[in-house]
């Protein structure tokens, strides 16, 4: 059986800035849902980024980052790093730790950063606001997880796979169950509204890639409930980004690097 890695949790904030940026974007025709148009991702980096961070300077226990008064070591940014390179393997099949692919990995240490920040606020926030998560709730989240990877000797393995101790997932379970009360809280999800011209300008775009592809074109009316989830879907993921700007943007964020 080919092993399942824990990346379940973490992802909040990678999947606004990470998979957002560096993915396909609105722009690239690539918009048709994805069993229909067979379409392959985009992979990150196309573009000239940004110089690597030079972190030779740093000790493992000192501060790359202070958020709000809260302290970012390298060597916690170096955790979070090699779980985003784990993340974009997954999502594009690229390995970020061969040659060719070096060129990569400055831009993702940056997008790294952002996420780290983007996570932390969101965190600090609904901790700010007297939100909370119980053990209960942490333990039922994890119990289901072990139950995923077929009992505890498989979930050990994914943790080990992945280089996480039982705290460090704990950890994530808390943040990520605190960050979805404050979108919950903060966002309105419920009455996202999509119009007729933005499913026609979706559905136009769906069919461009299906024929640039030779592939099939489906008639609107069997694949338009797909196209609105999706629009919805984007919808939501505009929204939690603009909040998490909004939060970067009145946070206290010293970048030490």
């Amino acid at each position: 059986m080919t092993k399942k890695r824990i990346m379940l949790f973490g992802i909040a904030v990678l999947s606004i800035f990470l998979l957002t940026a560096c993915g396909n974007g609105d722009d690239n025709g690539d918009n048709g849902t994805a069993e229909e148009n067979g379409s392959q991702e985009e992979a990150p980096g196309d573009m000239e980024g940004p110089e690597a961070l030079d972190l030779e300077d740093f000790d493992a226990d000192e501060a790359l980052l202070v958020i709000n008064g809260e302290e970012i070591t390298r060597e916690e940014f170096e955790a979070q790093f090699e779980r985003t390179k784990q993340m974009v393997a997954q999502q594009y099949g690229i390995d970020l730790d061969a040659d060719e692919n070096a060129m990569l990995l400055p831009e993702l240490q940056h997008q790294t950063i952002e996420n780290i920040i983007g996570q932390r606020v969101l965190t600090q926030e609904a901790e700010n606001q007297g939100m909370e998560v119980t053990d209960e709730e942490i333990d039922e989240n994890i119990g289901m997880l072990v139950q995923q990877f077929g009992g505890e000797e498989g979930f050990q393995e994914a943790l080990e796979a992945d280089n996480l101790t039982e705290e460090d997932l704990e950890q994530m379970v808390y943040e990520e169950l605190l960050i979805s009360q404050l979108f919950e809280t903060e966002l309105n999800f419920d009455d996202i509204e999509v119009t007729d011209e933005e499913i026609e300008a979706f559905y136009a775009q769906y069919e461009m890639a299906q024929e640039q592809q030779g592939e099939e074109v489906l008639p609107l009316e069997e694949i338009e409930e797909q196209l609105i989830a999706q629009l919805q879907q984007q919808k939501a993921q505009e929204q939690q980004q603009a909040y998490v700007a909004e939060l970067m943007d009145e946070s206290d964020i010293e970048r030490l690097y």
